[in-house]
């Protein structure tokens, strides 16, 4: 792990110097064939194709709240960096659409090393390259701990009915879809902060929560396909399933047997936590998509994701809509914890 420690005496705050490094050090991962590249007061892009809609999103990550520093750190600031841009890219995936562009601004406390920037970049270089997006621009400042917040651009084709995938457009009858295995991430937090020695079992736990991957194709292969409705998996699985609940005045039930887990996940922790964490741990950046049971083979043809069909969309049955999870005998199952609430 990068521990911040002492600093680094050789390292030296200067903004545009530090701008000026970090462009250098992101390489190809820089967009230097737009209009205007990286360096001046704005970054300026045509749109890939006269029409397309514009897709926009803001994600943040904190020393100390999304990752941990020092003796106790749950990764390197090369993970970070990583893990900022797929956080930020799923967004986009979730709408349908294909990011293009990143801004990227960096708070940068003075105790921290070379080093830790270093990685950072190099973490956020190697996430653009495998999601094929490029930073655009920028901000740096100094601040009391080290943070990372990214504004993702990203484009859709202009559908003559402004067809996207948002949350509030879940109907009856609808299934629910998703994309990989839920609770990897949470569990390889847990394992991080609980062994000092990860076997190789268990190693996919860890690259889990470290290194996510964003499901661009899935979310454009369904929005291609009919798809109307999808969310990311960041909060928690229910949770976020209860704002597409919300936003479309429906209910939402979900067969706990046929949530994904991964078996990395039930050999460390049995399968009764490793549910609990797939259904509320958060921070998988799967998707969760929401369409008519006719669009499944069209959305699964061809799909180097795992789908998995977990539950149903029914009528709201109160006046407020709920996400239920159903055990074997279809009962209301309740997890230890439904997902997370950053403002608490």
């Amino acid at each position: 792990m990068v521990s911040l420690g002492a600093r680094d005496e050789s390292f030296s705050f200067r903004e545009f110097n530090l701008i000026s490094r970090i462009i250098d050090q992101l390489g190809v991962a820089a967009a230097q064939d737009i209009v205007v590249p990286p360096g001046d007061d704005a970054a300026v892009w045509a749109v890939s194709s006269p029409g397309n809609l514009i897709v926009a999103s803001v994600d943040a990550m904190t020393a100390g709240v999304h990752w941990l520093e020092g003796p106790d750190s749950t990764m390197t600031s090369s993970d970070v960096g990583w893990r900022a841009v797929a956080a930020s890219v799923s967004d986009i995936a979730a709408m349908g659409a294909t990011p293009k562009m990143l801004l990227i601004s960096l708070t940068i406390s003075e105790l921290t090393s070379p080093t830790f920037v270093d990685g950072l970049v190099k973490g956020i270089s190697d996430a653009c390259l495998f999601h094929e997006v490029k930073v655009a621009g920028g901000d740096i400042v100094k601040g009391s701990s080290n943070g990372i917040s990214i504004t993702v651009i990203g484009e859709v084709e202009h559908y003559s009915d402004n067809r996207i995938l948002r949350r509030n457009s879940a109907k009856l009858g609808d299934i629910v879809v998703v994309t990989g295995r839920l609770g990897a991430s949470a569990a390889g937090l847990s394992l991080i902060k609980g062994s000092d020695e990860i076997d190789q079992s268990s190693e996919i736990l860890v690259r889990r929560h470290r290194r996510p991957e964003a499901r661009i194709a899935s979310g454009r292969k369904a929005l291609i396909s009919g798809a109307l409705c999808a969310i990311d998996i960041s909060d928690g699985f229910l949770q976020d399933l209860g704002h597409i609940a919300s936003a479309s005045q429906v209910d939402i039930e979900i067969i706990c047997d046929d949530i994904p887990l991964e078996a990395a996940a039930i050999a460390l922790l049995g399968r009764p936590k490793a549910l609990d964490l797939g259904l509320g741990g958060g921070e998988d950046y799967e998707l969760a998509l929401i369409f008519g049971e006719e669009l499944l083979k069209d959305i699964e043809y061809e799909s180097d994701i795992e789908l998995t069909v977990v539950g149903r969309v029914v009528e709201q049955l109160a006046d407020e809509s709920a996400v239920r999870a159903l055990d074997s005998q279809g009962e209301i199952y309740s997890p230890a914890i439904r997902g997370w609430d950053h403002g608490n």
